[in-house]
């Protein structure tokens, strides 16, 4: 009787288990659809030009005389990898490229049908395995993991894993060492799980012309693709260039090129040719003075020299502002510039203010630069960092907005 009894407490704990994991499972499920922040709550805006987006897809394509695979890693640069996915292949986009397999299949869980490429997974996991299943284009950037990605496929699958050999040609990162390129192509055209229908690599100086590293890779990439034409290996796919690459070197011979900051019009040379595709947005939500002597914000880092009108805007570093101290940032507002005032807060600024100012005023942080605006690059520049480490850091508090 005391066993049976014993049994039966085990099994009600069981059927109670159950019963709170299937409920905190049900409930995990419905947070992963709930939009926390509704758009109509949000008092910052990134405003992104499809136009823009069009006009430097253009002229990537005119400049490379290739054809152009936007990369969206890390959200698409903060401007919102889903929606920019689907622009992509509104403007006839055919290869998207990203960073991580998780972001390939995001993409692809959106409905994306088009040719998607990913170059950074965990080898020793089922990513390759899961991407595959979801026909994305792997780069392996390793000629010891090819063996391992073999055995991690089915034996009988449909359909072969389309495969990119990235090539380390100079830039000392991830990617098969030169030296054994050829070896790991014949690797992969020799197995038939196999299709190899591109060899990549990225060029680490190209920002300069005529740099002799930069030149170096290009020239190494080129004899690697001759090498394997005379042991008639003639993958579909070649590509090196990158936005720098493309602005400041003849890559025409290749049929493929690669483009995240130039697609979307952060080019560190600032390339008239290309629009910064995302404009950045607050408004003042107070405005009011302050007598001669105020600090304002910790560690009153600005004392006021008089009587000053100052304005206050909902937005800090915890949504993408570079943590730098006040003054150095400028911002614009009603088409003048202004300095922000003091150590910014993590979710508030204070800027210089003047009469004709009113709450709602919208406050520019950058954009572009033929509308008066701060360019990207230049509002990075005060902060010692990059546009790409401030853009690809926008918070949840941040709506977007896809105008044409």
């Amino acid at each position: 009787m005391k066993t049976q009894k014993k049994s039966y407490k085990n099994n009600s704990y069981k059927k109670n288990s159950y019963k709170k994991n299937k409920t905190l499972k049900k409930s995990v499920n419905t947070l992963k659809n709930v939009n926390y922040i509704p758009d109509d709550l949000k008092n910052i805006t990134a405003k992104i030009s499809v136009k823009a987006l069009k006009n430097n897809l253009d002229y990537l394509r005119k400049k490379s005389g290739a054809d152009v695979m936007p990369v969206l890693k890390a959200n698409a640069y903060g401007h919102g990898i889903i929606e920019i996915a689907r622009i992509c292949r509104k403007l006839g986009v055919k290869y998207i490229g990203v960073a991580t397999i998780g972001e390939a299949i995001q993409i692809r869980n959106s409905g994306d049908k088009g040719r998607i490429l990913a170059w950074l997974y965990d080898v020793n996991s089922d990513q390759v395995k899961k991407a595959v299943s979801k026909n994305i284009d792997i780069a392996i950037f390793d000629d010891k993991h090819i063996p391992i990605i073999s055995k991690s496929l089915p034996k009988n699958a449909k359909k072969k894993a389309n495969i990119h050999l990235f090539i380390d040609t100079g830039i000392d990162r991830n990617g098969i060492p030169y030296e054994n390129a050829i070896n790991a192509a014949k690797q992969i055209i020799s197995d038939s799980k196999f299709k190899l229908v591109g060899v990549m690599s990225h060029l680490c100086c190209a920002e300069k012309k005529n740099d002799n590293v930069t030149i170096k890779q290009l020239h190494l990439f080129r004899k690697l693709r001759d090498d394997l034409s005379n042991i008639n290996i003639k993958p579909e796919l070649f590509h090196i260039a990158a936005t720098n690459g493309i602005l400041n070197y003849d890559v025409s011979d290749f049929p493929l090129v690669r483009s995240g900051g130039g697609f979307f019009g952060l080019d560190d040379n600032q390339n008239k040719n290309l629009i910064p595709v995302l404009s950045l947005s607050s408004k003042i939500v107070q405005l009011k003075y302050i007598s001669k002597g105020a600090g304002v914000g910790y560690d009153r880092k600005y004392i006021a020299h008089h009587k000053e009108y100052i304005a206050i805007v909902p937005i800090g570093y915890a949504d993408l502002l570079p943590l730098i101290p006040g003054e150095k940032i400028s911002v614009t507002v009603n088409g003048t510039k202004r300095k922000v005032l003091g150590l910014e807060s993590m979710d508030q600024i204070v800027i210089q203010a003047r009469k004709d100012d009113k709450i709602g005023d919208e406050v520019y942080f950058f954009g572009d630069k033929s509308k008066g605006l701060t360019s990207p690059i230049d509002f990075a520049k005060p902060s010692g960092t990059t546009i790409y480490n401030i853009i690809t850091h926008v918070g949840s508090r941040v709506k977007r907005e896809y105008v044409d």
